[in-house]
């Protein structure tokens, strides 16, 4: 059970990592915008003088209390997730200082494009272990479940429409790389699902409890 349980948290580390690179091209993209939860990220950042790593804390804290209230599963993969996620972002912002901002609204394009690739594989790999989806993903689920005959894509699509507008109204930059972002990243997302065979809605979230007492080998 132990090596299980080892295997299963680095896999999700992995894609809590992942998920963080994304974040940094998300930033790194400047002018030319970002995801709708980056966006709202660096609203904050914006407003506040925070980091982005701490300004996507604040945002993980906010809607856990959402997804608690809602009834979502609270495992430590979620709690991995709030803090693995907002640290290893200001790692990357601080560390990979050798990748050139962009010089234009192209090359800016070309890291938002980058910020969806990573982000999709990112949460297929860190969710696959089932130690329970972050806060986004969890409400993401959950919207999803609401509507169980639409494509868990277009849950994400319309948290991220909701979120987007929020951040570019705290002063986020809106681009073509926040218009793409918007419109192909729960398509990205659904494609990354169907290469990996994977189903978010179809993942057995143990919660904390449950995942003690396994190790315990109570179960």
């Amino acid at each position: 059970m132990g090596k299980e349980y080892l295997k299963r948290f680095t896999i999700c580390i992995l894609g809590l990592v992942l998920c963080a690179l994304s974040n940094y091209f998300g930033a790194k993209a400047g002018a030319a915008g970002t995801s709708g939860w980056n966006t709202l990220a660096l609203g904050i950042s914006a407003m506040t003088g925070l980091t982005m790593g701490r300004s996507a804390l604040i945002v993980s804290l906010v809607v856990i209390t959402i997804d608690i209230i809602f009834k979502g599963k609270f495992g430590f993969g979620t709690l991995l997730n709030i803090f693995l996620i907002a640290y290893f972002t200001d790692v990357f912002i601080a560390g990979l200082t050798f990748i050139p901002d962009p010089p234009n609204v192209f090359v800016g394009t070309i890291y938002a494009f980058l910020c969806m690739i990573f982000m999709a594989f990112g949460m297929i790999v860190y969710m696959s272990p089932g130690l329970g989806a972050g806060p986004r993903d969890t409400l993401m689920v959950i919207v999803g479940n609401r509507f169980p005959k639409a494509p868990i894509g277009a849950a994400r699509f319309a948290t991220e429409i909701a979120v987007m507008i929020i951040g570019v109204l705290m002063g986020a930059s809106f681009g073509i790389g926040t218009v793409l972002s918007i419109t192909l990243q729960s398509s990205i997302f659904q494609l990354a699902c169907r290469i990996c065979h994977f189903e978010p809605r179809n993942i057995h979230n143990e919660n904390i409890k449950d995942t003690i007492d396994r190790i315990r080998g109570a179960r």
